[in-house]
């Protein structure tokens, strides 16, 4: 990747050989928006960008030094990390004041996205981006508005690469526990109507000829923290018929709340039994989980959204894409519902890659 920026690229600029540029996430943005799916704008701060606000501010000498007073005291006492992730946080990191070439930066092209958006103080999501799998170890901010919120959440987001989980992540695994640096996506947020997670291929039983669509009403964080049970959808493959339809109770939602925070918010009886998705979006949400699995050649495991502002098809918004690990590591064979000899024919011939 060629940019004229080290600290900060738009997320277009990026592909999915990228992750030492910016993370894993960010790239897999930019790598999606080259293939022209619908991604919700925004840049991506560079690990050069890290680095940079840890060397300047001087938190990278004092954490150096920490860690190195401390190492044999946290193998052996994993206790420890709480103890020292506050102090890091907290006195080391959030104190220090964002380098002014960097904050100019930041806030410039924050502006350029508000420009994009044709929205004053757009809100955004800061959400972290490691070049190395670290699943759930960092922290993601949403409803994010205005600058010096800005700022400080992006802050928050590097200072999440010394989170006690982080720490131990790091110790248990023998890596380097000083060094850590993050990218981190800032994403115009989508108010989602609905939305969930899509796998392609069936997480039970590795299936391949079926996709698997999990969701909720408002913000996925609902979801991914398991506050509501979500709704469930098993798709064919090849004829995108919805076999199985789960519906569940879902009393609660998130929602943006007024202080540019998230706040969870009760769902009217009438509503709570109802699908959050209709048949037609089901059925596009299958397409472009076809779509970004043959982009990148293996199962993917989809985040994604249905924005309440758009009309469909555009109302469909993917937040995120990566490699499915489980059973993607697995020799797994599909188990093949009764379709009839072509049909079964076409769909062995798809999932061994053949070309008809």
């Amino acid at each position: 990747m060629e940019t004229t920026n080290d600290h900060i690229v738009w997320l277009q600029e990026l592909s999915k050989d990228d992750p030492m540029v910016a993370g894993k996430k960010c790239c897999h943005l930019g790598e999606m928006l080259k293939a022209e799916m619908q991604v919700p704008p925004g840049f991506a701060l560079t690990l050069k960008a890290y680095e940079t606000f840890m060397k300047e501010s001087g938190a990278e000498k004092e954490i150096l030094q920490l860690v190195e007073n401390n190492k044999h005291d946290l193998q052996k006492d994993m206790n420890k990390c709480e103890e020292m992730s506050s102090y890091i946080i907290n006195e080391v990191i959030m104190s220090r004041k964002m380098p002014d070439s960097l904050r100019d930066d930041i806030l410039s092209y924050y502006k350029q996205l508000c420009e994009q958006c044709g929205v004053p103080d757009v809100p955004v999501a800061t959400r972290s981006s490691g070049p190395v799998s670290m699943p759930g170890q960092f922290d993601t901010y949403l409803n994010v508005c205005g600058e010096e919120e800005l700022i400080r959440r992006i802050m928050m987001v590097w200072a999440s690469s010394f989170n006690s989980r982080a720490i131990a992540y790091r110790l248990q695994r023998g890596m380097v526990l000083q060094e850590s640096p993050i990218g981190v996506a800032v994403l115009k947020m989508v108010n989602a109507r609905s939305s969930g997670v899509m796998f392609t291929l069936d997480p039970i039983n590795g299936d391949l000829s079926r996709i698997f669509i999990e969701g909720s009403w408002g913000l996925g964080e609902s979801l991914v923290s398991g506050q509501v049970t979500p709704d469930k959808y098993i798709v064919d493959k090849i004829t995108l018929d919805v076999s199985k339809k789960t519906i569940c109770k879902k009393a609660m939602e998130l929602v943006y709340g007024p202080e540019g925070d998230v706040i969870p918010r009760d769902i009217s009886p009438e509503k709570q039994e109802a699908p959050c998705l209709s048949d037609e979006e089901i059925k596009e949400l299958a397409k472009i989980g076809k779509k970004i699995e043959k982009h990148y050649g293996v199962a993917q495991d989809v985040e994604w959204a249905v924005d309440e502002d758009l009309d469909f098809p555009d109302n469909i918004i993917i937040l995120q894409a990566r490699p499915e690990t489980i059973w993607s590591k697995k020799k797994s064979k599909p188990v093949m519902e009764s379709k009839g000899n072509a049909t079964e024919k076409i769909a062995r011939g798809l999932i061994q890659g053949i070309k008809f």
